[in-house]
């Protein structure tokens, strides 16, 4: 995946950045110059990017399962 896809996937999610560097152990700068394109980002970077946001993505994904089963509603929540 190009750092351009990341940052599609990532805004689209509506994931901050801040998550994603947290989850990947990259510096907010990095991921910002990862995804303008102003570095040329290692597959390694692009691939610890990519399984932090699948990460988020799949804890959203859980928890939006739990609370529908308990009856809840995470409408109007930002996870």
């Amino acid at each position: 995946m190009t750092a351009k896809n990341l940052r599609a996937k990532r805004a689209a999610a509506g994931i901050p950045g801040h998550a994603v560097c947290q989850l990947a152990g990259i510096s907010r700068a990095k991921l910002s110059d990862i995804e303008r394109e102003n570095v040329i980002a290692t597959p390694e970077d692009l691939q610890r990017i990519e399984c932090a946001i699948n990460q988020i993505l799949r804890t959203r994904q859980h928890l939006a399962k739990l609370a529908t089963e308990a009856g809840l509603s995470l409408t109007g929540l930002r996870l």
